[in-house]
């Protein structure tokens, strides 16, 4: 029996499949769980991709995540969640809720929303020589 991966498949059906395997496989390139957590933090904000993650991940059962928390890929795929609620992380299952790597996404998802609201408050005159 082949293994799915329905948060992937998700995401695939959401994306396109040329888009999400461009961005999974970014994703899945860092060298360990952590720095693809680290690599993700540091992406353009890009609100589609983190509405399709959050919303991949929102549907997916425990056993699922479990599944698909082993691949470097997904930890990244979780940070992007993130950005669209963090309390995503809140429903993770026993055991990946109190890893390091939530507690990281978690202050990187708190940077990421602190920037855009600086951003916004800077607004357009920010860049202007008037």
């Amino acid at each position: 029996m082949t293994e799915t991966y329905p948060i992937q498949e998700r995401v695939e059906a959401a994306l396109g499949a040329e888009r999400a395997d461009r961005l999974l496989t970014a994703l899945d390139n860092y060298s360990n769980q952590p720095n693809a957590v680290k690599g993700a933090a540091k992406r353009p904000s890009d609100p589609e991709v983190e509405a399709v993650a959050h919303a991949a991940f929102a549907a997916a059962t425990a056993q699922e995540i479990n599944l698909e928390l082993d691949s470097i890929g997904m930890w990244g795929l979780l940070t992007l969640a993130a950005r669209a609620g963090v309390t995503i992380l809140d429903s993770l299952p026993p055991g990946r809720v109190d890893s390091p790597k939530v507690a990281s996404i978690r202050r990187a998802t708190a940077k990421h929303l602190k920037g855009l609201a600086e951003a916004a408050a800077a607004g357009p005159a920010a860049g202007s020589a008037d």
